[in-house]
């Protein structure tokens, strides 16, 4: 199979940290440049052969205005893999390695010429050895440096020394937050008239579309600890957000009833807390009149440690399908009494809040569980459409790069247009609204607003 390599905006980066040009070693030069070339641009391209969507960069790479300073510390912090050679013991790779090493806690691979040594504060780090003048050593290195990668993206061992030294350490960035949102839409492969979508944008304009039962999601899947206690309304969560537009309000926005947590809690009848990975079903409250959405299924994805925050379960996809199984339930049911089946489900990306596992890898397990469930069940599931929400660009590559990586196509792509941004926090204009049920006929994306309030 052919390498297929990734576009700047849908594979992960391998970000290179090294000398560049001849340097010296020791009284022997060395050809960074065709260290690159020869050893750790073949080797990254090569994981294309494993469905590892990744590109190679180096700094002088970026034919782009601005600091160079400025693009590399961005590029070593968004980067989920950095190869790093510490041949000549160059200060400005030291210095380098030392920001990978505080921003990133795993996947950065340390490389140098044979016969170099690790000082002090790094010589317990696994180093692959390359030499450039031997054909089969150099083939050698380029095995270890594809096998490094491969298997840190698969795993959650740390290899930075600051963050073994530091447990819990995180590091926030920009997310890069859409400004309007858009319906991806992928065809699993044995799965017949089902998709997999990422919807991008803000939850809160899901389903404001032309009212287009074509395009609109009948379940909303809220991320839940196992206590099954939602998110206080001011918290910049899903769940939140679920909680205070599906409460009843008053005419300035305040709570007068808090509707899907209180039947949430009527359902719990008393119990403490349920099995990681449970559903409970509730109505949807005020959510069904003002975006039409028929239920709320809360899915108990993450545990509390007192003192220690939150934490996401094992296997957290379990969460994925146990709520499509609990959506076929309900359509069998809905059915009997004449009522339509349920159509599509719309899922947050799980377990995203600790940096204990890559974005990509926790997509690539939720998408994986949600299109072995539609081809499965191809024949027997009601479900048509299995929505994934990508409120910034980082969870939307993360996703893009997981369905390319499972080998799910793409069909196409197109804007979604909304009704336009409440006056009052959550409140919903009801003034005309713009079809885009159709991608033929998509009206122009209405930008978000600021979510004032949460």
């Amino acid at each position: 199979m052919p390498n297929e390599q990734p576009s700047e905006d849908t594979g992960r980066l391998c970000f290179v940290i090294m000398p560049f040009g001849e340097k010296d070693d020791h009284g022997r030069l060395i050809d960074f440049d065709a260290v690159y070339r020869q050893i750790i641009k073949p080797a990254v391209d090569s994981l294309g052969q494993e469905r590892i969507r990744i590109r190679c960069l180096r700094c002088d790479e970026v034919e782009k205005a601005g600091l160079i300073h400025e693009r590399m510390i961005n590029f070593i912090l968004d980067a989920e893999v950095a190869v790093v050679d510490i041949s000549t013991a160059n200060p400005n790779v030291y210095y380098e390695l030392g920001v990978r090493h505080a921003l990133r806690e795993r996947v950065t691979v340390l490389i140098r010429r044979e016969g170099t040594r690790n000082p002090f504060n790094i010589a317990g780090m696994n180093t692959i050895d390359y030499d450039d003048s031997d054909a089969e050593k150099i083939a050698q290195a380029q095995s270890l440096i594809r096998s490094f990668i491969r298997n840190g993206l698969l795993s959650s061992t740390r290899d930075s020394l600051v963050h073994a030294a530091v447990p819990g350490l995180e590091v926030s960035s920009r997310l890069g937050a859409f400004a309007a949102s858009r319906i991806h839409r992928h065809a699993p492969a044995n799965a017949p008239g089902r998709e997999i979508r990422l919807i991008t944008g803000n939850l809160r304009h899901v389903n404001l579309d032309s009212g287009s039962t074509d395009d609109q999601i009948d379940i909303w899947v809220s991320s839940e600890n196992i206590n099954m206690q939602m998110a206080r309304v001011f918290d910049a969560s899903v769940s939140a957000l679920i909680r205070y537009l599906g409460a009843r309000r008053d005419d300035v926005g305040d709570i007068v009833e808090d509707t899907i947590a209180d039947e949430l809690r009527a359902r719990m009848r008393g119990r403490q807390q349920v099995n990681p990975g449970m559903v409970v079903s509730t109505g949807s409250g005020a959510l069904a009149e003002s975006h039409h959405v028929r239920r709320i299924f809360h899915v108990a994805s993450v545990y509390g440690v007192i003192g220690g925050g939150y934490h996401p379960i094992a296997q957290v996809e379990q969460c994925v399908t146990a709520a499509l199984v609990q959506a076929d339930r309900e359509s069998a049911r809905l059915e009997k009494a004449g009522e339509a089946p349920y159509r599509s489900i719309l899922f947050p990306l799980l377990a995203t809040g600790s940096g204990s596992a890559s974005l990509v890898d926790n997509a690539r397990r939720q998408l994986e569980a949600a299109r072995n469930y539609l081809e499965a069940r191809a024949m027997a599931t009601r479900l048509e459409r299995v929505c994934f929400l990508a409120p910034t660009k980082r969870h939307l590559s993360a996703l893009q790069v997981a369905l390319a990586e499972l080998g799910i196509a793409e069909v196409d792509s197109c804007p979604v247009a909304v009704a336009g941004a409440a006056a009052q926090a959550g409140q919903v204009a009801q003034g005309d609204r713009t079809s885009a049920a159709d991608c033929g006929h998509a009206g122009t994306p209405i930008h978000d607003v600021a979510d004032g309030g949460r």
